[in-house]
């Protein structure tokens, strides 16, 4: 894969991490959405909480969606990796916990595209569904979804032109995940405002494991709703231990405890799949 120089590729990310982080999480600080369906500004309503969130409710190709597997395309290998150890913190960004990579972390390619990985967050339960799959509350003391699963990771990734890619690994419960414990349940429960330091450390091993991805152009899952995401949703289900979710879930705000945008229409858009070379 051509790698950008690492320098530049650096600058492109300091550069634009605000907006990521505009985009990536709008109700920093001031809660203009929740995830509360009965709400006012649940998910049903979040394009009409502003004009800059008008794509939530006129977009024409949203996130999440629904891949039914026998539907999709076949198209040629296209997901190239190319990850490295990097310093990173973790956030409490109030409706998701996140990883936020401080220099140059590697990335991916798409498409001829080279992407820069910026950060990585977790969604409960998961927003992409396979089959239809659909979710089913338990009477236990978390949330357990029947035939579903319980939870979603998505790695984001930004070009030279600030165009988005992501990644995203559903999970069901079990063990626990190896990325995860990385993090260390400390750190997890007392989130500095400045943010924990993890020290350096990679995505390589997090966004493997599955023999096959689905590919379709989407948007970001929280306002603004960005389109024109490239999106790689991997077919295989990562293993997440209950109390991890606790953990994941622990440090939100009322309102973002389960974060999950409901799933979209495709309105004609075609989902590709294809295997893993690597």
């Amino acid at each position: 894969m051509a790698k950008p120089n690492p320098l530049s590729l650096y600058f492109i990310v300091s550069s634009l991490s605000l907006i990521i982080a505009c985009n990536a999480d709008a109700s920093k600080g001031n809660h203009d959405f929740s995830y509360l369906e009965d709400s006012s500004n649940g998910p049903t309503k979040w394009g009409s909480l502003g004009t800059q969130f008008k794509s939530c409710s006129d977009g024409e190709s949203q996130s999440p969606v629904n891949i039914e597997a026998k539907k999709a395309k076949d198209q040629p290998y296209d997901l190239k990796r190319s990850y490295k150890e990097a310093p990173a913190k973790l956030f409490n960004r109030d409706h998701a916990i996140t990883v936020e990579w401080q220099g140059d972390a590697g990335g991916i390619e798409v498409n001829g595209t080279a992407y820069q990985l910026f950060q990585c967050h977790w969604h409960i339960p998961s927003e992409h569904t396979i089959n239809g799959k659909k979710y089913v509350e338990s009477p236990s003391i978390y949330t357990h979804f029947v035939h579903g699963h319980d939870a979603e990771i998505h790695f984001v990734h930004i070009d030279g032109n600030d165009q988005k890619a992501v990644i995203g690994f559903l999970y069901t419960i079990g063990k626990a995940d190896p990325f995860i414990e990385k993090l260390s349940e400390s750190k997890l429960k007392a989130i500095d405002t400045n943010g924990n330091a993890l020290g350096k450390i990679s995505a390589s091993s997090a966004t493997s494991g599955s023999k096959k991805y689905y590919r379709y152009r989407g948007s970001l899952t929280t306002p603004p709703c960005s389109e024109g995401v490239t999106w790689t949703v991997a077919d295989t289900a990562k293993s997440i231990s209950k109390e991890q979710i606790e953990l994941l879930k622990g440090p939100l705000d009322h309102g973002f405890k389960e974060n999950a945008r409901p799933v979209q229409e495709l309105r004609g858009r075609t989902v590709t799949q294809f295997g893993d070379k690597e």
